[in-house]
């Protein structure tokens, strides 16, 4: 496969939201509220 196939998969994946212990639930509201109104979504 070209580099430039793999790099337009990898592209087209989006940005990856990764929570490391998020210490309150409310955290993870705040990331699930934000990531909605960008229209992400899992």
């Amino acid at each position: 496969m070209p580099a430039t196939e793999v790099t337009t998969k990898a592209a087209s994946a989006g940005p990856a939201i990764i929570l490391v212990e998020p210490q309150l639930g409310e955290n993870i509201g705040m990331v699930a509220r934000a990531m909605a109104n960008f229209g992400l979504s899992e």
